[in-house]
């Protein structure tokens, strides 16, 4: 058994619950054992000078001490059991310094050691409890000293010189003794309270952290459903607009036709609810494409055919300029699409009544790079920093009261990203906004 399993078996199992309390209970636990193995060397000392009530008062320090430490056990309260403590060391130094001459005893100046001790064990309170006792005594040895009154001095006068020096340096070790086991429990303590603070600090940061993992949980899937919100919007408006217009066409061809088309934009909108899901799964690191080769300019065409519509409705003509003849990729379709869906849809959504929108298809270094040009008011130079940022919303306004979710641009960056793909944004000084989108072409 250690020191500690030693000291910890007279304490009560209810103390171990008050850190403060357990403190004070094993502070007073030490100090009671100490204090009767040194009182035991002064039983040896009172024998050799012949000081018998020296002997018995020792004897009673050693048992009311021992007995003490065992009361710990019990719930009584640790300020009674520490004032019970006092009381024991206080009753000896007192009765003692009476019977060995009073002032002039080798024992008067432990009279110092009980307020300190006090204090040490019990609290301030108590401290300034026996400090009036203490100093009362002192006072009092001390005008019967003044008066000349002689107290007895029961001890043999002989060892007078032995006597001092045997008694008087016990008291500075007494005191180092208690204030060390003080310090140490004191220290004991302000460790394991920075360890309870340390581990509190690692609790809070690993709170903050989940806080913070959650509310970009939380934000991304904000995010998903904005992008269905304003993706879904194409295929869902054409589809609209084509059972519109089975309901004025009777031909029964052309109402035939107009189904085909009605399931294809369905199936597109279905697959694109699929393709988003599948990125928001896949964290958007490792998403799985679907790579086709397929004919640029063929595709580019049939792609401003499915936004005409909405072109029309301003006026706005839209003109496509091929400069690439024969350009091929192998990439994904559905995201291919997805980037010039939203690059038209802005470019028609921010361009005046009767303005032209060009789709343009070049190679520069045996890249391909396909423009989207309009003639609406451009992107001020102080806003071109925040063009992909997702819902950033730029100060210029649609020109037809569409609304603007501030998500186009963003998914438009996004979607290059997937098919490794670049775009970026080519000043024209308030004459139009030019968006470049730069593949690699599949080699002829």
């Amino acid at each position: 058994m250690n020191i500690a399993s030693f000291i910890d078996y007279f304490i009560h199992p209810s103390r171990f619950g008050d850190l403060e309390e357990l403190r004070r209970a094993r502070l007073l636990v030490r100090a009671c054992w100490l204090t009767s193995l040194f009182s035991n060397s002064y039983i040896l000392f009172s024998y050799l000078f012949g000081y018998d009530k020296g002997v018995y008062l020792m004897i009673f320090n050693v048992v009311g001490f021992i007995v003490l430490a065992f009361f710990v056990k019990t719930k009584l309260p640790i300020v009674l059991l520490g004032n019970i403590y006092v009381f024991i060391g206080s009753f000896a130094v007192i009765f003692l310094t009476h019977f060995s001459g009073g002032m002039w005893s080798a024992i008067y100046p432990w009279i110092i050691s009980i307020p300190v001790l006090a204090l040490l064990v019990v609290n301030r309170s108590a401290a300034i409890f026996w400090g009036v006792i203490s100093f009362s005594a002192m006072v009092i040895y001390g005008v019967l000293a003044v008066e000349g009154y002689e107290l007895p001095v029961e001890y043999n006068p002989e060892f007078k010189t032995l006597w001092f020096l045997s008694v008087v340096p016990g008291l500075l070790l007494i005191i180092l003794f208690i204030s060390f086991v003080f310090e140490h429990t004191q220290t004991k303590a302000l460790n394991s309270l920075a360890e309870n603070n340390a581990q509190l600090q690692e609790q809070k940061e690993m709170i903050e952290m989940q806080s913070e993992h959650l509310s970009k949980l939380v934000e991304e899937k904000d995010y998903i459903i904005r992008v269905l919100s304003h993706d879904l919007r194409s295929p869902l408006k054409n589809i609209s607009s084509l059972v519109s217009l089975m309901e004025v066409e009777k031909d029964e061809t052309m109402s035939h036709e107009y189904s085909k088309m009605i399931l294809d934009a369905s199936s597109s909108a279905q697959h694109l609810v699929n393709r988003v899901l599948e990125m928001d799964a896949s964290s958007q690191n490792h998403v799985e494409l679907q790579h086709e080769e397929f004919d640029v300019n063929e595709f580019l065409e049939e792609l401003i055919l499915g936004v005409e519509e909405s072109a029309n409705s301003k006026n706005i003509k839209i003109v496509y300029e091929n400069k690439a003849p024969k350009a091929r990729v192998n990439a994904d379709e559905t995201y291919f699409a997805l980037i010039f869906e939203n690059l038209l849809s802005n470019a028609i959504k921010f361009s005046e009544k009767g303005k032209e929108v060009k789709v343009q298809t070049t190679v520069d270094n045996e890249n391909l790079q396909v423009r989207v040009i309009d003639q609406g008011p451009g992107v001020a130079k102080e806003e071109q920093d925040k063009l992909f940022q997702k819902f950033s919303k730029l100060s210029a306004r649609p020109t037809g009261g569409e609304s603007s979710t501030g998500l186009g641009l963003s998914l438009v960056k996004r979607y290059a990203e997937l098919i490794e793909a670049k775009v970026w944004y080519e000043d024209r000084s308030g004459y139009g906004a030019v968006f470049v989108v730069e593949f690699k072409p599949i080699s002829n």
